[in-house]
């Protein structure tokens, strides 16, 4: 155990620095190597030592990328929603009375529609509704999901002198050869299959979500209407999103 010391090497090739530097290690504690160009564990898989693309553009781990992402959906969602309104108020219906634009049929309409949208089975229609009840248990929901998600984004940093880390050693650099070579079999079959699966489990949901959002920015429906459409698309859309990037 202890730390290697820097060497003032000028290395390219990923195999030409190969250590025990990986977890779980043969010593009590694993070798601390920051010059490394490969770390491998106590039962011979590999890891390259290499910057991960999070961590170029200056992030550690994939929780502050999280934390940037729903600032975009919430910022995205608010522009979109009042963009939105300003057009429908000050261009599509700048010549009608406001008696005619807040017509029943139209709100009654959308209200059904928002419905089917998020279904009539799911939590997220308390958000539709006016009881603080209701309004309680789907935050509540939305926050256990979040949570859940958070654990496998948290799951999903690369430190290689974490004991507890869950990365998957791929690469193995046999004794006997100069190079290491990389066993992950993922190719493009699989890729194809994963965004098939994504896309039929999540695109309802993400599309339901922004034309709620879409919705709440008709003129027609009032203050507490506008605001119970845009949470319940702005949540179901984030959510949505937020499952297929930490899938």
């Amino acid at each position: 155990s202890g730390t290697i010391p820097k060497l003032n090497w000028v290395i390219t090739d990923p195999s030409s620095f190969v250590t025990d530097c990986g977890n779980p290690s043969d010593f009590e504690k694993s070798l601390n190597c920051t010059e490394c160009t490969m770390c491998c564990n106590a039962q011979g898989d590999c890891h390259p030592q290499k910057e991960t693309v999070i961590q170029k553009v200056g992030m550690k781990n994939y929780k502050g990328l999280t934390v940037i992402l729903f600032a975009c959906l919430l910022c995205g969602s608010c522009a979109l929603a009042l963009a939105l309104f300003a057009y429908d108020k000050y261009w599509t219906n700048r010549h009608v009375l406001r008696e005619s634009i807040r017509r029943p049929s139209l709100t009654e309409r959308d209200n059904k529609y928002a419905l089917n949208a998020i279904g009539e089975g799911s939590v997220y229609q308390f958000f539709l509704g006016k009881s603080w009840l209701g309004w309680t248990i789907a935050l509540a929901t939305i926050g256990i999901q979040i949570f859940m998600l958070f654990v496998f984004v948290d799951g999903a940093k690369i430190d290689l002198s974490d004991e507890k880390t869950d990365l998957v050693y791929t690469w193995k650099c046999p004794r006997d050869q100069d190079d290491c070579q990389d066993t992950i079999d993922l190719d493009w079959l699989g890729w194809v299959a994963f965004a098939i699966l994504m896309v039929a489990h999540l695109s309802k949901d993400i599309i339901h979500g922004s034309q709620m959002i879409v919705l709440s920015g008709k003129e027609r429906h009032d203050r507490h209407a506008r605001i119970s459409l845009f949470s319940g698309g702005t949540l179901l859309t984030s959510v949505s999103l937020f499952t297929l990037f930490v899938s």
